[in-house]
């Protein structure tokens, strides 16, 4: 399966790197590391951000904070390095609703071979918002560096997501970053001290906050960018023939969503696109809604003979589409986290859906997650299977508002070649929050041996909101 970028890229740098594993500066273009989008510390296993953008720091109520938890030969870990902006080399101070940890993405921006972590703080600075860039190395995020943020204003939210890409094809990573009213792109060279100013890309539609997923939907070696609003998605893309930001345009305009996913479901080398309606009710996109306010996916699949690479109609699923466990009930919040990967090795993504407000038996939102499996001829209900802390198997018991299912994230944490999951529950045990590890095997997510890591595993206090945001 491909992760959009952050695997075209990475194969991208290894073309043009030594094996050596030698030291070198952050500036040179040899690099150390697995070169691996999501692995901090370059031990060649991927990585998990965790984010606890609602932690009181330092007295200041929802300034957040950020834990990554270190992937092995096991899987996730307890070793995690703990991050806020009281961190030595870690811009800003925190500040009260800050939300440090509000969103996040990853990639080599320096080219190092070491995966950098951009952190999103939606509210810092009054609402005007930021991100920095914490740096990757053998003992990762002793430094970082905070992206140009152009205009600032109060109620900017700018940081409340990320997506990264090869947007304009050069084989570097390319950042974008939403805000409350601008999408703003960040094409060029990147060291630790300096990062490209950015540019404020435009949009024929007013650009109002957006959830971000990057994907090469037409497979020629570029990035596409997902830009999904209540009412619409926009899909941007570079003009063929061009280079540079200016030519980074929308390609086409969707029906929109409250959440989105991309990834390869069929194996056919190009990306697909699922949009999430979780919440008809609360966020309506002026359709019909077939799942009598349960939320409802959309799977599109990449298409070349488009300029966008996503044909305007697609598939819908929901609770009552044949073989999906379940049924639609109101506010159930089907397709509030999704996260696309490979978790049975056949080369073609698998789908996690959260549905964090389901209830089971007397736990009112309790929380699930669904996992549809991809095919040849893409996404399939037939084998598809359900987990909550009432499976056999997963540590706990389901409780009403657990919303277990918030945050889902697929992911080989072990080196396996299946994807893993990884998912979160933040109001467990009256707020703590927690994350959950099941392991992928070639006939789907094994039971046996799941882990969860909760405040006494991570070492932090009680009521910290654990999993709030995953790294998507």
């Amino acid at each position: 399966m491909r992760h959009s970028v952050r695997l075209a890229v990475a194969a991208a740098l290894a073309a043009c790197l030594t094996g050596s594993l030698v030291a070198v500066s952050a500036d040179q273009a040899v690099a150390a590391g697995s070169r691996l989008s999501d692995d901090f510390n370059g031990d060649g296993y991927r990585d998990l951000a965790v984010g606890m953008p609602g932690k009181t720091i330092s007295g200041k109520q929802d300034a957040g904070a950020v834990l990554v938890a270190f992937g092995s030969a096991s899987g996730l870990t307890s070793k995690r390095v703990y991050v806020t902006q009281n961190s030595s080399g870690v811009p800003g101070t925190p500040g009260y609703q800050d939300y440090f940890g509000s969103s996040f993405a990853s990639g080599d921006f320096d080219r190092d071979g070491y995966a950098d972590l951009l952190v999103g703080s939606e509210g810092d600075a009054s609402g005007n918002g930021s991100v920095t860039v914490l740096w990757g190395g053998t003992s990762p995020f002793g430094s970082a560096l905070a992206l140009p943020s152009g205009p600032s204003y109060p109620s900017r939210l700018f940081g409340g997501e990320i997506a990264v890409g090869d947007f304009t094809g050069d084989s570097r990573p390319d950042i974008a970053v939403t805000g409350q009213t601008s999408l703003r792109l960040y094409s060029g060279t990147f060291t630790r001290t300096k990062a490209p100013a950015g540019h404020d890309v435009s949009s024929p539609d007013p650009i109002a906050g957006g959830h971000l997923a990057a994907g090469d939907f037409t497979g020629d070696g570029k990035d596409e960018l997902a830009v999904v609003q209540q009412k619409t998605t926009l899909i941007y893309g570079q003009v063929p023939g061009t280079t540079g930001t200016d030519h980074f345009t929308a390609e086409s305009r969707l029906p929109g969503g409250d959440n989105v996913a991309a990834g390869d479901l069929n194996g056919d080398g190009r990306d697909d696109l699922a949009v999430a309606l979780s919440n008809p009710r609360l966020n309506p996109n002026g359709l019909a809604d077939p799942s009598n306010g349960s939320g409802y996916i959309t799977v599109r699949y990449g298409d070349p003979s488009y300029d966008s690479g996503l044909a305007p109609s697609g598939r819908v699923y929901h609770q009552d589409s044949p073989g999906i466990p379940g049924a639609d009930e109101k506010e159930d919040e089907f397709g509030a986290a999704m996260s696309m990967g490979d978790i049975n090795g056949d080369h073609r993504a698998d789908l996690a859906v959260g549905v964090p407000h389901e209830t089971l038996g007397r736990a009112v939102s309790g929380g699930d997650v669904l996992v549809l499996r991809g095919g040849s001829n893409g996404l399939t209900t037939t084998g598809a299977a359900r987990y909550s802390q009432d499976t056999t198997g997963i540590p706990g018991s389901a409780e009403s508002a657990d919303v277990f299912g918030s945050q889902v994230h697929l992911a080989d944490y072990n080196r396996d070649g299946k994807a893993d999951l990884a998912v979160s529950a933040p109001y467990e045990d009256r707020g703590n929050g927690a994350v959950w590890q099941l392991r992928g095997t070639g006939s789907g997510l094994s039971t046996d041996s799941v882990s969860v890591h909760g405040p006494k595993q991570y070492a932090v206090s009680s009521a910290s909101g654990i999993g709030r945001t995953l790294l998507p």
